[in-house]
């Protein structure tokens, strides 16, 4: 039986999560903090009969015993029953399986009684006839989250039988390009998904009567253990693949210097801001191109238009340039005026943006521009390394 941790949400065919039990302190170990949850509700530990011995048996424990096997055979074939559509829609719209508080409290109204929605839920099931609820209320909580396990694993097999053709590497190399690092908690869910749709590979010698046997793995601990470091090596791989690709069709020529910017001519020049604003996170609602070395640009942001004198020259900018952003500002119904150019502005021009409000951006700031620009590449650049490095989220999460 293959197993999800509702501790760590690793998957595992191990009775005791490996993981967690490997990185537990002792007194952690003693108190039990995780629960195996199976795929297959019968696999808890609850329905397998234990005995205590023959002379304990024989006198009055075996009794007992056949009295609780009786109610748990009777409570797996009514989860069999009110699976679908009670157990399934309620995992599906509850939003979460966290045991809210009240839940321990017994079935049924109480004075002043605030219940949860897992409390309404249980009465419902008690209701359609699942009274073993009543004498064994815990096993809810975990027939619940068997329910949210085979709900994530019909997702997993979804996904996964995309990659289900070729080598075993193979399968392997194609799910992890595209879900990445996921293979580190559904590796053993992936092996599963094989076994169970018959997808036979010789590397991959199964414990057939595990699938009967409660406590008999699927495969091997340490198989798994192997088949993760050949995961990690083919997952290392790809990242450096992938950097190679990116480092080969990275273009410098996106990097944009003031030197570029010189280079430009009045419509190359407006056609260059208005993408530098895009990127700042501006609309730009409307250019208006006069073909020379002057245009009107309009962007918007926050609920403010703005107009934008776009002044390329090599002499410095004069009154001229702000006197157009006014004009402009007032005939336009604009919140803002803004005069750019790759040069400088007279002290006339400077004086009269400074009494009609209109702010200029000289070259300095727009060098500030420009290296904001180059930095969002360079960090655009980082990111999609990033991404890389993850490839992906659990599949299960």
């Amino acid at each position: 039986m293959i197993y999800q941790c509702n501790s760590c949400d690793k998957t595992s065919f191990e009775t005791v999560c490996p993981w967690c039990a490997t990185a537990a302190t002792d007194e952690l170990n003693h108190k039990l903090p995780f629960v195996q949850v199976p795929l297959d509700p019968s696999f808890y530990p609850e329905f397998q009969y234990q005995t205590k011995g023959f002379l304990k048996d024989l006198i009055g424990k075996k009794k007992e015993q056949a009295h609780l096997n009786d109610l748990l055979r009777n409570v797996l074939r009514k989860y069999a029953e009110f699976k679908k559509p009670y157990f399934a829609n309620f995992v599906h719209t509850a939003g979460h399986l966290e045991t809210e508080a009240g839940d321990a409290a017994p079935p049924g109204a109480r004075l002043n009684g605030s219940y949860s929605n897992r409390e309404l839920f249980r009465e419902v099931l008690i209701r359609k006839g699942f009274v073993e609820l009543e004498e064994l209320p815990p096993l809810l909580d975990k027939l619940l989250l068997t329910t949210g396990f085979n709900a994530a694993y019909q997702g997993f097999s979804n996904e996964i039988s995309r990659h289900a053709q070729g080598s075993l590497l193979d399968i392997l190399r194609s799910w992890i390009e595209e879900a990445g690092t996921t293979f580190r908690e559904d590796l053993s869910l992936f092996f599963y998904f094989l076994w169970d749709n018959d997808i036979h590979h010789s590397e991959l010698d199964y414990v057939e009567h595990a699938s009967s046997t409660f406590g008999t793995p699927l495969l091997p601990w340490k198989t798994i253990q192997e088949w993760q470091l050949t995961c990690e090596r083919i997952h290392f791989d790809v990242l450096v693949q992938r950097l190679a690709t990116k480092l080969e069709h990275f273009d410098p020529n996106r990097f944009v210097t003031m030197y570029h910017v010189d280079a430009m001519n009045g419509y190359d020049f407006e056609k260059f801001l208005a993408e530098l604003f895009q990127i700042a996170g501006y609309d730009v609602e409307e250019t208006r191109l006069s073909g020379d070395q002057g245009a009107d640009l309009f962007v918007s942001r926050f609920g403010k238009k703005i107009v934008i004198q776009a002044k390329n020259y090599s002499g410095t900018v004069g009154n001229a340039a702000v006197q157009e952003a006014i004009s402009a500002k007032s005939f336009y119904g604009c919140d803002e005026a803004m005069v750019v150019t790759n040069s400088t502005f007279t002290r006339s021009a400077i004086e009269l943006a400074e009494v009609a409000a209109v702010r200029l951006i000289g070259r300095r700031e727009l060098q500030d521009y420009l290296d904001d620009h180059n930095q969002r590449i360079i960090e655009q650049f980082r990111l999609d390394g990033a991404e890389d490095a993850g490839l992906g989220t659990s599949t299960l999460t």
